[in-house]
């Protein structure tokens, strides 16, 4: 199952803390046995569903593209472990254009960092001569910008959506099926829930800081881009919004989630794997709704089988997070995403860059959604049966909602931001009578202290 997004960001130290050692050997030769190499480094363990579904995906790309060119070698080089151990194994490897590998999987957030060092190709005239990428949201055309160039490319998204129990609904007396049209909505049926059915999480919402910035992306920016004023980087005042109507209505939310006594337990919330609890609590219909992520329904289809859940389609219904107070088109999603780049120093940019434009082919994109939990970028894959059918009625939703999704800040400084409004989230869970004053207080102090107040500002 996915674990996309970041969980902490320590680009500029890394190459220090890990010594020269870690780069796991010497240069590459630009040919082995009279062939061209192409390098690519991707993570093994951390982003598709499972090890073996890694090695097929990346190994049908390999084999395909040495069919392609016979004088050509695909180097595949798997990165071991999680978030971090990804971001330090490139950050090492890009310090020498000996190791740089050709093509990179990478969170969308370390693009800006390792482009911003110089190590990346710019990829704006390739991409205008491809047909898929003219398809893309422009959301998604823009999440691996950096200084108006474009340095990445997406190869899967996640949007988040509002799963129910239709089970628990019908025992509740709650209409099934469920279309709540504002937050306010979603807030009634809880208190149903909470009233009828003692012993089950009515709204399952992220807070706190457990799961990283997953607590920010599957919680308060679940609601943000659906608020009065959804805002979170000023661009014209590069400043950091630490006060806005619409982030008083999510707290707003989250003050009467935890308040009444809705919420999750905060041992479940507070922990690492929090971002997916709700794939394993809704089949046990521990939960009536839950914010979540695209990928659980994925996780519930025999090919993934983490947990399979054959009835999942019959009682897990889905729908968009409404706005705030019902504004068309009453969506209200973040969109995140890993993608692919190519090294600056590449000795073979246009095999490389043929090489990429097979991994964006149709059957390449909707396979890595299909087993990594993503959603194609491209506005004509989402709409075909091989992702639509894969997992119903979910992967139809997400398709629905991705061209309207925003994308949260690619700048290291997100983090902070991001972490302030944990510790206020964890404070409005934790001590249900915190104000959405001192809430506001909490994110705001978090993040003059670590930035500057110059970098804050107010939104009336």
């Amino acid at each position: 199952m996915p674990r996309h997004r970041l969980t902490s960001f320590h680009f500029a130290v890394l190459a220090a803390a890990a010594g020269a050692s870690a780069l796991g050997g010497a240069s590459r030769p630009a040919q082995a046995a009279g062939k061209t190499v192409i390098t690519c480094a991707y993570s093994e363990t951390y982003v598709f569903d499972n090890e073996d579904l890694t090695k097929k995906w990346w190994g049908g790309v390999k084999a395909d593209f040495e069919r392609m060119h016979p004088d050509v070698t695909v180097q595949l080089e798997p990165i071991q472990g999680g978030y971090d151990d990804i971001l330090n194994k490139l950050s090492l490897l890009y310090r020498s254009p000996a190791t740089a590998p050709d093509i990179a999987q990478m969170a969308t957030p370390m693009v800006d960092r390792i482009a911003s060092a110089g190590y990346l190709l710019p990829l704006d005239k390739f991409l205008a001569t491809t047909a898929w990428w003219k398809r893309f949201p422009p959301a998604i055309q823009q999440e691996a910008m950096w200084q108006g160039k474009t340095y990445g490319v997406t190869t899967g998204e996640n949007d988040f959506m509002l799963y129910y129990d239709v089970t628990l609904f019908k025992k509740a007396g709650l209409p099934v099926p469920w279309k709540p049209m504002s937050w306010n909505d979603i807030l009634a049926a809880g208190r149903v829930v909470k009233a009828k059915l003692p012993g089950v999480v009515p709204i399952w919402i992220l807070a706190g800081s457990g799961a990283g910035d997953f607590s920010v992306l599957m919680g308060v920016n679940m609601l943000l881009p659906g608020s009065s004023t959804p805002t979170i980087f000023d661009d014209k005042t590069q400043k950091w919004v630490v006060d806005s109507p619409g982030l008083r209505e999510v707290f707003g939310f989250f003050h009467s989630v935890f308040s009444e006594g809705m919420g999750g337990k905060l041992s479940d919330l507070f922990s690492e794997s929090s971002n997916n609890d709700p794939i394993f609590m809704m089949p046990k219909h521990q939960i009536a709704i839950a914010f979540g992520g695209n990928w659980y329904g994925g996780n519930w289809s025999k090919l993934v089988s983490t947990p399979y859940w054959p009835e999942a389609s019959k009682i897990a219904a889905v729908v968009a997070v409404p706005t705030v107070n019902g504004k068309a088109p009453n969506i209200s999603t973040m969109v995140s995403g890993w993608d692919l780049a190519v090294s600056a120093t590449t000795k073979t940019p246009a095999l490389t860059l043929q090489l990429l434009d097979l991994m964006e082919s149709k059957e390449n994109q909707i396979n890595a959604a299909n087993w990594a939990g993503w959603v194609p970028g491209d506005s004509d894959y989402v709409k075909d049966p091989e992702f639509i059918n894969f997992a119903p009625p979910y992967n139809e939703l997400s398709a629905v909602i991705l061209p309207f999704g925003i994308t949260e800040p690619a700048t290291g400084d997100y983090l902070v931001w991001s972490r302030g409004v944990q510790e206020a989230t964890a404070a409005l869970a934790q001590h249900p009578n915190t104000s959405v004053d001192q809430a506001i207080k909490i994110l705001s102090d978090y993040v003059s202290n670590q930035l500057d107040p110059s970098q804050t500002e107010v939104l009336k």
